[in-house]
């Protein structure tokens, strides 16, 4: 999951780090030419994530590499593992809103069987915290909370687009919630003609909630990379958030990174996160958003405040911090 968004940046961005501590002696598990830029021993695994194959045959390959400690960074480590295990666990997404009943079958047993296996649990936040003692009920003691971080090249600069524009940067699974901010957006620009809306990231093409967007002022872009990304960040008015469920949420701290005001959903580990530095909203009241946009929209003075809130909050979250938070749970685990 490297390449991956989510959690995929939580593993390049600790990778970075903790490979370069000499104090700790990696052996990396994975496909070798994504890990070429990591100092640290290489060993080919190529199972897909989920699979059979990486219950069955990854415990093989593991045997042949003794090891202290085996950390993985999601919940789906290989149970036939018999050494000391650490895992990450980033949210509970597959069984509060589960995409099929076999899903959150696979999700239940493996987050039963892992946790209660693992010596020590690391989540993401104190909402996921919550989330393991309610829904899986391991002991307390085995939790520690270690908030990721921000991307140092997240940083506020000038504005590339002149047009100004409303923001949302992620994917458009159910629980992003992209269908209430296309309806806020609706309303809002019945009263802001000059409003406009633009939805960056992964699966866009082919939804029919966004078939009309283009007659509203909204430019579905996609997914864009990493530069273009903190390109958009900057040039942007606003940045709406208005997603269900998170385990943490990275973006609206990317935002606030680069400058700019953000809106985000009260739900889940969200107010945890944004604290006091963005606007926050009921994700189920399209009304409620569009209100927020249209005054926010007009004030350059409340968009100037919440962009200074936005800058100090994200001093709070550091790879660094992150990273020396994995290093105590790996010596606490051996």
């Amino acid at each position: 999951m490297i390449l991956h968004s989510g959690i995929g940046t939580y593993i390049r961005s600790t990778l970075k780090l903790l490979t370069k501590n000499d104090a700790l002696d990696f052996t990396l598990f994975g496909d070798l030419p994504r890990l070429a830029n990591y100092p640290a021993r290489k060993v080919l695994a190529t199972f897909p994530i989920y699979s059979l194959k990486e219950q069955f045959l990854f415990p093989k390959l593991l045997a042949r590499n003794p090891m202290d400690l085996l950390h993985v960074p999601h919940y789906n480590a290989p149970l036939g593992f018999k050494g000391n295990l650490i895992v990450t666990v980033h949210d509970l997404i597959h069984l509060r809103y589960p995409p099929s009943g076999l899903a959150y079958l696979y999700a239940r047993g493996m987050f039963q069987a892992v946790l209660k296996k693992a010596r020590i649990v690391m989540a993401d936040s104190e909402h996921t915290k919550k989330d393991i003692l309610e829904l899986i009920g391991i002991p307390e003691e085995k939790i520690r909370v270690i908030y990721p971080g921000v991307d140092e090249d997240f940083t506020p600069g000038p504005a590339a687009i002149d047009v100004p524009y409303i923001l949302y940067a992620g994917n458009l699974k159910p629980t992003k919630n992209v269908g209430t901010l296309v309806r806020a957006f609706r309303l809002a620009r019945g009263k802001v003609p000059d409003m406009r809306l633009v939805l960056v990231g992964k699966s866009f093409k082919g939804d029919d909630s966004l078939a009309f967007a283009s007659e509203l002022g909204v430019a579905v872009v996609g997914e864009v990379n990493r530069p273009q990304l903190i390109e958009r960040y900057r040039s942007a008015r606003i940045f709406v958030f208005p997603s269900l469920y998170e385990g943490f949420g990275l973006p609206p701290l990317e935002a606030m990174a680069c400058g700019t005001p953000v809106v985000c959903s009260n739900a889940a580990s969200l107010p945890e996160v944004t604290g006091d530095a963005a606007v926050p909203f009921d994700p189920n009241d399209p009304g409620e958003l569009a209100s927020i946009l249209e005054e926010l929209w007009n004030s350059a003075q409340m968009r100037g405040e919440l962009s200074k809130k936005g800058l100090e909050r994200v001093k709070l979250f550091s790879w660094k911090t992150c990273a020396d938070g994995i290093q105590k749970a790996y010596a606490e685990a051996v």
